[in-house]
């Protein structure tokens, strides 16, 4: 179980079949899957913002936060990098998506390095 830090508490982050259906992720459609959770992975990678406030969102709704307080909450963080970095980490590791992110990361990756390397970063 990963913890992350929101504001003043920690919550603990689990992932569920039904946390994954929330992600719009199916039985029978590994394709489809894949590509879902590779788009999740790359917007939290790049820093979208809204991206992060959806994955809190469906992650920590058994904690009774709303999707204001979430938001109220990223908009003070002063270490989002932290967050995104986390919430990455906890796909990696989660029983339920840590063989596909095996598979999704490297190829990221290296479609990342070459958007750095097209904006000169």
């Amino acid at each position: 179980m990963k913890k992350i830090k929101l504001g003043t508490k920690t919550y603990n982050l689990e992932l569920t079949l039904n946390n994954l259906k929330d992600f719009g992720m199916l039985p029978s459609k590994v394709e489809d899957n894949t590509a879902k959770l590779a788009e999740l992975i790359a917007a939290l990678r790049l820093g979208d913002a809204f991206t992060l406030c959806e994955v809190l969102e469906k992650l920590l709704a058994k904690d009774g936060l709303t999707s204001e307080e979430i938001e109220e909450l990223v908009s003070k963080d002063k270490n989002l990098d932290t967050l995104f970095d986390d919430l990455v980490d906890f796909f990696s590791t989660a029983p339920l998506t840590k063989r596909m992110m095996k598979k999704i990361l490297p190829t990221l990756d290296n479609s990342l390095k070459e958007m750095d390397a097209k904006l000169g970063q």
